[in-house]
């Protein structure tokens, strides 16, 4: 079989002969661009690295990378950005360690105080909503930029309906997506993801909605969660809305790219810390699974595809929602969380649930440990999550600037004896 067959087979739970490696399909399997250019140069192809994510700071994988590197899932983007502009053309771009880059032409950053500030929509006038610390940032993080609000007379559809607007695919979106899917299924055998993160209910994209320009409401995180359990109507307007929005896009994205591609991202929402989940069990089947359950379920009744989920951390008391939602694949399996044993989870859900994920731990072995630790755990962990399917191989979220070379290539080197 060849990597898209492979592919299909794994997220159908079924023996696909080989392990399906996956490194920047999904932003929550990606490479930092300064490491991307890195690897490059050192496999000898010394070129600038196209930034299409600036808020996490990730390189854009192409089918030159997967053949170099062994991946067998492409993904595909929309052009449009968590900062507002588009990646729909490029220009140079430093990057602050003295990485050649490029970045959508529209960006528009500003520099104050040893700060890079990112302006929404590219717009020099429009307050900043993202900020990279020269000295030892890594990352455009988000700024809450929270208004005044009153707690009497909350509306969640008024509150984000710049952002539902802004977030509405367009013409010219669909038509970019409709390129790469008919690019890389013509192309190459790579399995393809669809990024469509338009259900990511709660998550911090939503809540500082970068793009806009004014963030009226309930933005600053620790509020919403407050706001959970103080205001639940309120949040079950802003989800209801965030749901229309997210059918609205996937009926056109599905008209557009059809099935070319296998699989579709929907969320990025973390709902897990180290030692525990963020939220209740019933606060989660309360606000959440609901709106799961809508946009999940119009995937599983008009489309083949499988939904792909994001979420770090301690999740084992919210997994049997996740899976009676109708999620199929759970990224990124943060195995130094607690109750995120591989053994157990595979053993529990390893019928239900694809692993995307849980490789090798990111936090610990590939930040402070050697090849010999990497390549022990890898042997280890794939052992346990390849049997039967359902396991795409990855390391535990985005390979950060600061692993060594090393290491990242004994990843490679040891998930090609898989092959």
């Amino acid at each position: 079989m060849n990597s898209r067959e492979r592919f299909i087979e794994t997220i159908h739970h079924r023996d696909p002969g080989g392990v399906v490696f996956d490194l920047g399909a999904t932003k929550a399997s990606g490479i930092s661009a300064s490491l991307l250019y890195k690897l490059r140069k050192a496999h000898g192809r010394d070129e600038p690295v196209k930034v299409y994510d600036t808020f996490q700071m990730l390189g854009l994988i192409d089918e030159k990378d997967a053949e170099m590197f062994g991946i067998d899932v492409l993904g595909i983007w929309s052009d449009m950005t968590v900062f507002g502009y588009r990646n729909d053309r490029w220009r140079p771009w430093t990057l602050p360690d003295g990485t050649p880059a490029l970045i959508g032409e529209k960006a528009y950053i500003s520099q104050k105080n040893n700060r890079l500030y990112m302006h929404p929509q590219g717009d020099p006038n429009a307050a900043p909503s993202g900020c990279l610390p020269l000295n030892g940032g890594h990352y455009f993080d988000y700024i809450t930029r929270q208004e005044e609000y009153d707690e009497d007379h909350l509306n969640g559809y008024e509150d984000y309906r710049e952002q539902l607007e802004i977030m509405t695919i367009d013409d010219a979106t669909l038509d970019y997506y409709r390129k790469q899917a008919e690019y890389y299924y013509n192309n190459t055998d790579c399995g393809i993801v669809l990024n469509a993160e338009y259900g990511n209910f709660g998550a911090t994209s939503m809540l500082m909605g970068g793009y806009a320009k004014r963030t009226p409401g309930i933005r600053a995180y620790s509020d919403f969660a407050a706001a959970q359990s103080l205001y639940p109507e309120y949040i079950e307007e802003i989800f209801d809305a965030w749901a229309k929005l997210c059918i609205r896009n996937l009926e056109l994205l599905y008209q557009a790219v059809g099935d070319k591609v296998q699989a579709v991202f929907l969320c990025g929402t973390d709902f897990g810390a180290q030692h525990s989940p963020l939220m209740s069990k019933t606060m989660f089947e309360d606000l959440y699974v609901p709106a799961f359950q809508r946009t999940n379920g119009w995937v599983h009744e008009h489309t083949p595809w499988k939904t792909v989920y994001h979420s770090c951390g301690a999740l084992l008391p919210l997994l049997n929602d996740m899976v009676a939602c109708g999620i199929d694949c759970l990224n990124p399996i943060q195995i130094s969380a607690d109750g995120m044993d591989p053994a157990a989870l595979k053993e529990k859900y390893g019928k239900n649930l694809t692993f995307w994920g849980g490789a090798v731990d990111g936090q610990t072995t590939m930040a402070n440990g050697t090849p010999q630790d990497v390549e022990k755990q890898l042997h280890q962990n794939i052992e346990i999550l390849q049997k039967d399917g359902g396991f795409v191989c990855c390391v535990v979220h985005n390979l950060q600037d600061n692993y060594s070379l090393d290491n990242v290539e004994k990843v490679f080197e040891t998930v090609r004896e898989y092959k």
